[in-house]
């Protein structure tokens, strides 16, 4: 950081000083003398340094005028001012005079010689650098502020220093929310998703952060322990539920309530369920509401099982083996046994292998 010095010489002093009559203080042209040298001072013959705008420099607040906070920094030939608006007076707010702080200076106004400062512009141009360089995976606080019909405006809360921001609807969660009002006023953690440069703003999502949350939450589920979501949606086979915050499961209909099978269309998003843990399968989580044994539970390779036909497709035939379980019969085998079925129609099949990792299972005519 460059600055214009400006230095007045011992000679220089000494012209200005045979103006005045030192009449009454003989000793004053004395160099060593006590009064020569506050006479230096008064003239301040040391550096006077003339900051640059952009520069940031370390200043001692000294006070508060009318409308601007004022502080000093050695060598000056003035104090810095930083103007009293909201944006700079809520960093001042445990400020006490004496105290240093880091100023950026903003403007040097050379005809009446006044430097101004910000300390919100210096806060918040650190705070962007820092958003900008966070790791991938590193989180940040925002609370909702208020629901648009695009979204949700945020503010980010980092390094001492709010900025605004913005949460589409579709990044509110890792489902849709069955009501958007439920978070206004929340504070939690998000991903930045980009920083658009036009509106000052950071897209954030809630869905990308709850995403890194899955992995530890499913190792933590237990099977046996009762646990409580809200249904984010129904469809004829069965009930979606989120829970645990960041985790959906399927109930399928079979092992839903008895007294909601027939009106699973009629339950809404929102409502409160009550399921057990039955089977995680990779990236599935199936629930139920009946602790009960399946034939999934027990189905073995060689079984001879009674189906229904569900469907015939070009990679092989679907078949029912019971309200939640479907085996399939491949195009290959139902060609090397010259059979051909029809949806609906009742047959016997053999079990092949059984992928539990998938919940697959191969059939054979019985």
């Amino acid at each position: 950081m460059n600055m214009i010095k400006n230095t007045i010489g011992n000679e220089e002093l000494m012209d200005v000083f045979e103006e005045f009559d030192f009449s009454s203080r003989k000793d004053t042209r004395n160099k060593n003398s006590k009064e020569y040298q506050e006479m230096l001072k008064l003239y301040r013959l040391d550096e006077v340094s003339i900051p640059e705008e952009g520069q940031v420099v370390s200043a001692k607040y000294v006070g508060k005028s009318s409308d601007q906070f004022v502080f000093s920094v050695p060598g000056y030939k003035d104090d810095v001012r930083v103007d009293d608006k909201v944006a700079e007076s809520k960093y001042f707010t445990n400020l006490n005079t004496g105290d240093m702080i880091d100023v950026l200076i903003t403007n040097v106004n050379h005809n009446v010689f006044m430097i101004k400062g910000s300390v919100a512009s210096l806060y918040e141009s650190r705070a962007h650098a820092n958003l900008k360089s966070l790791a991938e995976g590193q989180s940040v606080m925002v609370t909702v502020k208020s629901l648009n019909p695009a979204g949700y405006d945020v503010e980010l809360k980092h390094g001492g220093v709010t900025l605004p921001g913005f949460m589409p609807n579709t990044l509110a969660g890792i489902n849709k929310l069955h009501d958007p009002n439920s978070i206004v006023g929340q504070t939690f953690n998000v991903m930045i998703e980009s920083y658009a440069q036009n509106e000052g703003t950071y897209i954030v999502s809630r869905r990308k952060y709850l995403q890194t949350l899955i992995p530890s939450a499913v190792k933590e589920l237990e099977y046996n322990k009762i646990y409580t979501g809200h249904v984010t949606g129904t469809t004829p086979f069965g009930v979606f539920v989120e829970f645990n915050e960041c985790l959906t499961g399927m109930i399928h209909k079979a092992n839903v309530n008895p007294e909601w099978a027939e009106k699973l269309t009629s339950i809404s998003p929102g409502f409160e369920i009550e399921f057990y843990i039955k089977e995680v399968i990779k990236d599935k989580i199936i629930l139920t509401q009946i602790l009960r044994e399946t034939l999934w539970d027990t189905i073995k390779n060689g079984q001879i099982i009674e189906g229904t036909v569900k469907d015939v497709k070009a990679f092989g035939t679907l078949v029912n083996l019971d309200d939640e379980t479907v085996g399939l019969i491949h195009t290959s085998e139902m060609e090397k046994l010259g059979k051909k079925f029809t949806a609906g129609q009742n047959i016997k099949v053999k079990v092949l292998s059984v992928d539990r990792g998938s919940r697959k299972i191969f059939l054979t005519v019985g």
